[in-house]
């Protein structure tokens, strides 16, 4: 049996790689006009891809060093837009994470990434409370209480302060000694941050440092204006009393 050979049809328009190197290249000039980073990589990345079928199929053999330039090309690339996805998007947070960064309203999920690496996460474990800030003391950190109610007194006045609330924000952002005294029972979770740490990381970033001292402030202005009390304060119940006088 004669197998039946198909003829090459001599009106079709023979493929020529040429076109492959001059799709490349409008696609690369195109991205040249792109200021957002994640659409500009990601045209890079097809373009060089483009580039390599050109690279493959106009010459026999291929040209095999410029194949692997371009690879190593796309993996660069590849690295860089992982690290924009990382910058834009909360991907790989914890749930716990991602509850926090939700009070960090005023950062990117970037920028709270790089906060977010000199967290300590912590549990008040003492059965007569952790003392977070002593009032007209000096402190060298920043807390968040996470989950719980943190007993506060400033001068005679007493109340506590529910989760979703700074802890010497005020010292941090006046760079001053505390204005009140903060007790965390025995069952509270809060985040803590060594203050000089994050101004460092701010000087660094200073979108970063000024996202951060924008978010304290406006956290510093709602205690001042209501007298250090804000409104989501609770009134003192006889234990947060009784720890606070511990504290004392």
């Amino acid at each position: 049996m004669h197998r039946h050979q198909i003829e090459p049809d001599p009106r079709a328009i023979p493929f020529d790689p040429a076109w492959l190197i001059q799709i490349a290249a409008a696609l690369m000039l195109f991205a040249f006009f792109i200021r957002d980073e994640l659409p500009l990589r990601s045209l890079i990345i097809v373009s060089t891809l483009v580039y390599i079928g050109y690279y493959y199929l106009a010459l026999d053999p291929p040209l095999w060093d410029a194949i692997v330039t371009s690879v190593l090309m796309i993996f660069a690339n590849l690295y860089v837009l992982a690290q924009v996805l990382l910058e834009r998007t909360t991907f790989r947070l914890s749930e716990d994470e991602r509850r926090l960064f939700d009070a960090f309203e005023t950062l990117t999920p970037g920028q709270f990434r790089r906060i977010l690496k000199i967290a300590r996460w912590r549990m008040a474990e003492d059965p007569e409370g952790t003392v977070l800030t002593r009032e007209a003391e000096p402190t060298d950190a920043l807390f968040f209480v996470f989950e719980g109610i943190v007993s506060v007194q400033k001068g005679d006045r007493l109340f506590r302060l529910p989760e979703g609330n700074f802890v010497g924000e005020i010292a941090f952002v006046l760079r001053r000694k505390t204005t009140a005294t903060a007790v965390a029972p025995q069952g509270v979770r809060y985040v803590e941050w060594d203050a000089e740490a994050l101004r460092r990381i701010g000087k660094r970033h200073p979108g970063l440092g000024n996202a951060l001292n924008a978010l304290l402030t406006r956290d510093l202005a709602k205690k001042l204006g209501a007298s250090y009390r804000p409104d989501d304060a609770l009134p003192p119940t006889r234990e947060s009393v009784e720890l606070l006088g511990a504290a004392e």
